[in-house]
């Protein structure tokens, strides 16, 4: 593993503007998105026949915007679409004219309008309760400003918010993250959904707050998500032989009581039902798995005192990982996940708490499967309008070395595991990390980033 080098400079600017049609009260906002940066190695790959090296310099760029069509205080619409991201120079999509990304490439004209949210915001008659409904922003409660490792993404569903008291509240879901073959005129795949069902339940106290929460989910044989929670292979489709189902419970805690010193913590446990699986290359079988599950659990938890120059704090997580002994019986022992867009980002490079499209996640996205320790002096201002963060950190794998040295259920071609990490860290692999980043607020609505 070489040393890492990283250099990247961002601007974001955003506006908002507002006009009105036919009774409907439209507001507008939007955000571009530049970033510049210099990376090696993130592969963690030393250079050698039959790997090309990666990339070292981006210039990127990212566009979205929202309109909010308001009738009343009671009933909106929101439309949200993206331009992005695209690489300066890279054709990108099919043909290099169509689909994600595509468009960066000599004479532009890219079709690469992508749909973000769109969703309705509406108050039930005569309560206080909330039904939003359609392509929207969904995150499981998290403590200390990080996203949820299990669930924080944008997702198709209907959330109800509803106000029981000042201090408590219910919020339920149902999102449906996954209906892989809805058009297929031949039913070949009739179970082919996945449905998620959850409860957040609030309290909020004089200077603290608990939130318990739990998810269960009801997943297809063909809905696609195993495909999305696995790391498994690179020469295949792994499909499961029967509808399976998952859950989850955590709670997110809160502190401040003692202001400024502030405390967060979060547990949660996952558990994703064991079943049969298949390798196919094309129509082929080639491969097989029986009786394979996985559960594990996640804690992380910061500890900040805020002073008028900066805000010093000590961070950390822990979260299981792979056992060879329980592996060979099919027993994984990571948290499942399922919407990881944002992700657990509790450093800006090798994890996602960059700041918007630079080259992070350079490890994992989630931290399943790891445990880390961190120290950070966050927000540190001496001169108006530029602030200044330095962190370094600590982390190690927590799944067990063997499942690697072995070759995880006895294969020596396929170590199948779940979690959506970059690297697949064991507890022989470790890694440190220090970040220096800087935000200067050039005008309102324009601020410029160095991160390194």
């Amino acid at each position: 593993m070489r040393k890492l080098g990283w250099l990247v400079v961002l601007g974001g600017m955003l506006l908002a503007t507002g006009a009105k049609a036919d009774g409907v009260d439209l507001k507008v906002t939007g955000e571009w998105d530049f970033a510049f940066g210099w990376a090696d190695n993130t592969n963690f790959r030393n250079n050698r026949e039959g790997h090309r090296d990666d990339d070292t310099f981006i210039a990127r760029q990212r566009f979205r915007t929202q309109i909010n069509f308001i009738t009343s205080e009671y009933l909106q619409g929101v439309l949200m679409f993206e331009i992005g991201d695209i690489d300066w120079g890279n054709e990108g999509g099919n043909a290099g004219k169509t689909g994600q990304g595509s468009g960066g490439s000599l004479d532009a004209d890219g079709v690469n309008i992508e749909t973000k949210r769109a969703y309705l915001d509406w108050l039930i008659p005569n309560t206080d309760v909330s039904v939003r409904m359609g392509i929207q922003g969904v995150s499981l409660p998290m403590a200390n400003g990080y996203c949820n490792p299990v669930f924080s993404a944008d997702v198709a569903g209907i959330v109800i918010n509803a106000p029981i008291t000042d201090m408590f509240g219910i919020t339920a879901f149902w999102l449906r993250p996954f209906n892989r073959e809805l058009n297929d005129s031949f039913d070949n795949y009739l179970d082919d959904e996945m449905d998620i069902f959850g409860l957040t339940l609030p309290v909020t106290g004089d200077g603290w707050s608990v939130t318990p929460w739990g998810m269960y989910a009801q997943i297809g044989n063909a809905s696609g998500y195993i495909e999305y929670a696995t790391g498994w292979s690179d020469v295949g489709t792994w499909d499961q032989k029967e509808s399976t189902h998952a859950w989850w419970a955590g709670i997110s805690t809160q502190v401040d009581v003692f202001d400024p010193l502030t405390f967060g913590f979060d547990v949660m446990y996952g558990s994703l039902a064991r079943n049969d699986y298949g390798l196919y290359a094309g129509k082929l079988l080639v491969g097989e798995m029986s009786d394979v599950g996985t559960r594990g659990w996640f804690l992380a938890a910061a500890l900040n005192y805020k002073l008028d120059w900066g805000t010093p704090g000590i961070f950390g997580w822990y979260a299981t990982g792979d056992d060879y002994d329980d592996v060979k019986d099919g027993r994984f022992g990571r948290m499942p996940v399922v919407g990881t867009d944002d992700g657990f980002g509790p450093t800006s490079f090798g994890f996602p708490g960059g700041y918007s499209i630079g080259n992070d996640s350079a490890v994992g996205v989630t931290g399943v499967g790891t445990w880390g320790i961190g120290l950070q002096l966050a927000e540190v201002s001496f001169v108006e309008d530029l602030s200044h963060t330095l962190r370094v950190a600590y982390y190690r794998g927590t799944n067990d070395n063997d499942v690697i040295k072995k070759g995880g259920l006895g294969s020596d071609d396929l170590i199948p595991h779940f979690g959506a990490e970059s690297v697949y860290l064991t507890d022989k692999d470790s890694a440190w990390e220090v970040n220096f980043d800087h935000q200067y607020q050039i005008y309102e609505n324009l601020t410029a980033v160095l991160e390194l």
